[in-house]
C-alpha cells in the first residue's frame, strides 16, 4: 500500500469523521476518537482555547493512492502538547514512525523550561509503544480510558427530577446559558472570557452530528443551567457518546445529572442505540452501569 503524508485541508473534517465511524466499525481496539470528541474539539474546544484558526495547521493527514484517509495526526487543539493518532487500520511501522516525527516537531510545547510531547497510544499497541521506547518516550502512570453502557435488555428506568427543575434541550436553552453551567461545572467561572465559552456553545451548534434534542440541560425555577449533559449518536456504529456532562457546584447530590444522562439515553434508543460511551471512569458512572473498555496511556518525551 502507498500511503504519502499531505497537510490538512478544511473539507477533511467531514473526511476524517467519516473514517472514525469506519475505522470502529471494523477494528474498536486502535485508539480512535469517536464522534463525539471529534465534533466537540473543533467546535468548542478550539473556541475556548483560541485555537479555531489555528489548528488545522497542526494536523497531519495520511492518505493511500485511492485518496482514503488511512490515519491523522492531531491535538486536542488545547496547547497541552497532547498527540493523538486517528488509523483507519494498523498501519506499517514506517508509516507510525512518519506519524511520531510530524507529532514531535508540530505539536511540543513548552513545559518546566523543556520542550514536551505526551503521546497517547491504546494499551497493548506493541508496535507504537516499541517506536515510543526507541525514541525516548517514558509511559506515565495516567491513562485516557473510555467506558461502555450496553442498552440491549437494560431498564434504563424513569426519569426522576426534584420539584422545580426540568429538562429543556436545543434551542430552549440559550448558549450564554449553557456556557455559564459549564464554566461553573469546571471551575473556570472566574477566568471565563464575556464571549469565548458562549461562542463555544453557539458554535456546537453548528457541529455536523450535533442534534438540538440531544443537547439536554437542567434548569431550575429561575431558569437557570445547573446540570447538563450532551449526546452524539453514530448511527452506523448504533451507539451513543455523552460529551459534556457537568453539575454545577451548588446543585450537586440531587439526581440531577443521572436524570439528564437517563434522559439522553431514553433518546438514543429510540434512534436504536445498543451503546453508550463516556470518556470517564468516574465512581458516579459505574454507579449507573459504565464499565471501563478502552484504555490509551500517555507516554510523554523531553527534548
Amino acid at each position: 500500500m502507498n500511503v504519502k503524508f499531505r497537510s490538512y485541508q478544511t473539507e477533511d473534517f467531514t473526511k476524517i469523521r467519516n473514517m472514525l465511524v469506519t475505522s470502529f466499525e471494523e477494528s474498536n481496539s486502535l485508539g480512535n476518537w469517536l464522534i463525539d470528541r471529534w465534533n466537540f474539539c473543533r467546535m468548542v474546544s478550539h473556541t475556548m482555547h483560541e485555537t479555531f484558526d489555528t489548528w488545522e495547521k497542526t494536523v497531519g493527514v495520511w492518505e493511500d493512492e485511492t485518496g482514503m484517509i488511512v490515519g491523522v495526526v492531531n491535538s486536542e487543539g488545547e496547547k497541552r502538547g497532547e498527540a493523538f493518532f486517528q488509523i483507519r487500520f494498523p498501519l506499517s511501522s514506517a508509516i507510525l514512525e512518519e506519524m511520531f516525527v510530524f507529532a514531535e516537531s508540530t505539536l511540543t510545547v513548552q513545559d518546566k523550561g523543556c520542550r514536551v510531547i505526551r503521546l497517547q497510544i491504546p494499551d497493548g499497541d506493541s508496535i507504537r509503544e516499541s517506536i515510543a521506547q526507541l525514541r525516548g518516550y517514558r509511559k506515565m502512570d495516567w491513562d485516557d480510558t473510555m467506558s461502555i453502557l450496553s442498552l440491549q435488555n437494560l431498564e434504563l428506568g424513569s426519569v426522576e427530577l426534584p420539584e422545580g427543575y426540568r429538562i429543556q434541550s436545543g434551542p430552549d436553552v440559550s448558549s450564554e446559558a449553557k456556557a455559564l453551567a459549564h464554566a461553573k461545572a469546571f471551575g473556570y467561572f472566574e477566568e471565563a472570557r464575556d464571549r469565548t465559552v458562549p461562542l463555544a456553545f453557539e458554535r456546537m451548534k453548528l457541529a455536523p452530528d450535533y442534534r438540538p434534542d440531544l443537547d439536554l440541560s437542567v434548569v431550575d425555577t429561575s431558569g437557570e443551567v445547573v446540570s447538563f449533559c450532551t449526546l452524539w449518536f453514530d448511527s452506523q456504529n448504533q451507539h451513543g457518546a455523552l460529551e459534556p456532562v457537568g453539575t454545577i457546584a451548588t446543585a450537586r447530590k440531587k439526581g440531577l445529572a443521572r436524570a439528564v444522562i437517563t434522559e439522553g439515553l431514553h433518546r438514543i434508543a429510540g434512534y436504536g442505540a445498543k451503546s453508550a460511551y463516556v470518556g470517564s471512569t468516574m465512581d458516579f458512572y459505574k454507579k449507573l452501569g459504565f464499565e471501563a473498555v478502552f484504555r490509551s496511556n500517555v507516554w510523554e518525551k523531553t527534548f
